[in-house]
């Protein structure tokens, strides 16, 4: 009898379990999801070593787990706590210099949940290029962002201390041999600003170095920062006027006839370049002084000139000829 329970109807009860294994595995896949996602990829160095080259800073994953755990990755990764987080183990002292080394990314540098499994890694494996640390002396490299304001230009900077400490890795130190500041905004600065110095500012923390026919950034350490002074000033300028009239100075009742020879020069004048923009032909005089001139002319008679505050002549202005003969009214009044 129970023989016959066992053996009877196969062919219904094979049918019966083929429908149950796939209405199981229709559940298993319709519950079961598939991500893959872009990581980022921290590597740590044990102190007295840092880290020169890394051929990458991220990784592709491909993971499979419940859709609801899915769903909370997915989540979490957007988030950035999905992370993967390597840790050499290296001793500076292993290092003379430089070593590379190939690290293999697995499940044990990821933050997933028991439930989700890692299918895949791209790339499986990451180069790195370690470095000893060492301590060196470099000199500070002010940098500078922006222009001054319009008229205005640094005439001098100063910065203490000209030197600081810097801890990076032993072959970028011995190649570099400054480093530079954190970039500072000048945009817009006036003289207004000199009273405001010493502005506090700190170190940038990377050297470049030469690398062949490439130029790399090596990050480095310094706990320093400097004090910077600038000396803003007036930008200076030039400005020519040509064909300024010359003027004549002569007594108020004058009984001579004068007439010069060129009644025009040209003017180069220097100054701060806010007022130079500014100034007019007008405001350029040039005049002969001829109060203390009798006939019978020729003279030869210096330039003179009157220009506003603050306003130079480049050059000295030439001599000019000029005749002074006596009016026929005043001949006759003799």
């Amino acid at each position: 009898m129970i023989k016959k329970i066992v053996t009877g109807n196969i062919p219904t009860k094979l049918m019966a379990l083929v429908l149950a294994v796939t209405l199981w595995l229709y559940a298993i896949n319709r519950h079961t999801g598939d991500l893959t996602r872009v990581v980022g990829l921290t590597v740590s160095v044990p102190e007295g070593i840092a880290i020169l080259e890394q051929s990458t800073d991220e990784i592709t994953i491909n993971l499979r787990g419940p859709q609801n755990v899915i769903d909370t990755v997915e989540d979490m990764i957007k988030d950035r706590k999905v992370q993967a987080r390597y840790v050499v183990r290296e001793s500076p002292d292993a290092i003379e210099d430089q070593i590379k080394q190939t690290i293999f990314i697995t499940r044990e540098h990821l933050e997933l949940p028991s439930a989700v499994k890692l299918v895949s890694v791209y790339p499986e494996k990451v180069d790195v290029v370690l470095g000893k640390l060492q301590k060196k002396k470099l000199k500070v490299n002010l940098q500078k962002k922006g222009e001054p304001a319009i008229g205005y230009g640094i005439a001098n900077e100063f910065v203490f201390p000209g030197e600081v400490e810097v801890a990076g890795p032993l072959n970028a130190l011995k190649e570099a041999s400054f480093i530079n500041t954190i970039p500072i905004d000048i945009s817009g600065i006036t003289g207004e600003q000199n009273r405001t110095f010493p502005w506090r500012i700190g170190i940038d923390q990377k050297v470049t170095i030469k690398r062949g026919d490439k130029t790399v950034s090596v990050p480095v350490e310094c706990n320093e920062d400097v004090r910077v002074w600038l000396q803003i000033v007036e930008q200076q300028d030039t400005r020519l006027f040509e064909k300024v009239k010359i003027k004549i100075i002569v007594p108020s009742e004058n009984p001579y006839a004068i007439k010069l020879r060129d009644e025009f020069a040209n003017v180069k004048v220097k100054g701060p370049k806010l007022l130079l923009d500014k100034l007019n032909a007008e405001d350029v005089v040039l005049y002969i002084d001829a109060t203390s001139l009798k006939p019978p002319g020729p003279y030869k008679q210096p330039i003179k000139c009157i220009l506003p505050k603050n306003i130079e002549l480049v050059d000295k202005l030439p001599e000019v000829h000029l005749d002074i003969r006596e009016t026929i009214r005043s001949a006759e009044a003799k």
